[in-house]
């Protein structure tokens, strides 16, 4: 299994909403820029989930409003 990019964030609280989300319906996922965010404005907070998880996650997201922040393929 491999693990792709499926949002990037600007704000370290969209992340934390969309993280909420995903522990409620206990999908793992990984961030990664989220420290540097802070510091560099633009860097992005990227998330991350197992391919097998990619589909139901961006229905969480659509769901959620969340299309806008979808990593592009």
């Amino acid at each position: 299994m491999k693990l792709i990019d499926v949002a990037v964030f600007t704000f370290p609280n969209d992340a934390a909403i969309l993280e909420s989300l995903l522990l409620a319906e206990k999908i793992e996922y990984f961030l990664s820029n989220e420290i540097m965010s802070t510091y560099v404005l633009g860097s992005g907070i990227t998330l991350s989930v197992w391919e097998d998880d990619a589909d139901r996650v961006f229905g969480i997201m659509k769901e959620a409003g969340f299309e806008k922040n979808r990593a592009m393929d």
